[in-house]
């Protein structure tokens, strides 16, 4: 009885002391990867121009400026061929091709003739939401995005004549 306990306590002695020897262990490999792209850049290539108009005799109108670039005249405002060919404002954004990007364009900004202002109300030729665009071309290569703002303007006939001016900001961001 004696050597079962001893050998017994033996054991667990060993059984002790082996234990640590067999602990569990293992071990991964982690990796890293980044993927460097193009910065953004947006430039303006033409302004928004309403041209020169006549305002009405009674009442109110409005001039506008489709994204396409064509003039329209509403309510006793009479469109002249003088003066700045109406246009709209064209944009380009260049940056790494394939990439979502976010386009912010005002809704309306003002226009002013020292203390008189107009305001404008935009539209533009974006496809589906500003938000989410996609630029030309694949990841590897440059891509574009042009596209044009244009506007419509109310004009009454007590707006003070003379010319406006008014500027807005356009800017993108990758998603």
């Amino acid at each position: 009885m004696n050597k079962t306990l001893i050998a017994a306590a033996a054991v667990v002695a060993f059984t002790a002391v082996a234990a640590p020897a067999l602990a569990q262990s293992a071990s991964t490999t982690g990796s890293g990867s980044i993927t460097v792209i193009r910065p953004l850049t947006i430039t303006k290539t033409a302004d928004l121009k309403f041209g020169t108009v006549v305002r009405p005799s009674t009442g109110a109108g409005s001039v506008a400026v489709s994204a396409a670039g064509a003039r329209s005249v509403a309510g006793g405002v009479v469109g002249l061929s003088s003066g700045d060919t109406p246009a709209a404002a064209a944009f380009t954004v260049a940056g790494e091709g394939g990439q979502s990007v976010s386009v912010t364009i005002p809704a309306t900004f003002s226009m002013a003739n020292g203390s008189d202002t107009l305001t404008v109300t935009t539209s533009n030729s974006l496809t589906g939401s500003a938000a989410s665009q996609t630029l030309s071309n694949a990841l590897g290569s440059a891509g574009s995005l042009a596209f044009t703002v244009g506007g419509s303007v109310p004009v009454a006939s007590t707006t003070a004549t003379g010319a406006y001016t008014g500027s807005f900001t356009v800017s993108a961001a990758y998603n």
